[in-house]
């Protein structure tokens, strides 16, 4: 999968419940509108120069209930679907991105800090190789993303 596929398809995730708590949980709604502020890929952080090379409107992410769309470079809608399971910490998410008649997976983790959204994902068949940290590697194959909601 593409980077950028990735990172839209990772980028939007609507978190229903508070972590753990049960029926009783305060809900938390993440849906909105996003900006890409920060990239991580195999261990190194994008810097902040080649980020601000990036088109507005391919870092702009509109997150719904279960969908995350994101704006390609041909000016398209980009739509990715995930689940959130919001009982967990972090939160778990599973996206599929639906390219050409074939369903691409990625597997996740994602939180919330005040007005971001942190989300790291890998592309893989298989859950067990849903990163465990935010943290990215050489090795782990997973991209990490910082959205900022915009006000």
């Amino acid at each position: 999968m593409r980077p950028f596929a990735l990172l839209a398809l990772v980028t939007t995730c609507s978190l229903v419940a508070g972590p753990g708590r049960g029926d009783d949980a305060k809900k938390v709604s993440i849906e909105g509108n996003y900006t890409l502020v920060g990239l991580e890929v195999g261990g190194e952080k994008v810097p902040a120069d080649e980020l601000a090379k990036i088109p507005v409107a391919e870092k702009s992410f509109k997150i719904t209930a279960d969908q995350i769309v994101a704006t390609n470079k041909d000016g398209k809608d980009d739509p990715i679907t995930y689940k959130l399971d919001a009982s967990k910490t972090p939160y778990l998410v599973d996206f599929v991105e639906k390219k050409d008649g074939k369903a691409m997976k990625s597997f996740g983790i994602a939180k919330i800090d005040g007005d971001s959204l942190i989300i790291i994902a890998v592309e893989s068949e298989k859950v067990e190789d849903r990163p465990k940290e935010f943290k990215t590697t050489k090795d782990n194959k997973a991209i990490m993303l910082t959205l900022q909601k915009k006000k």
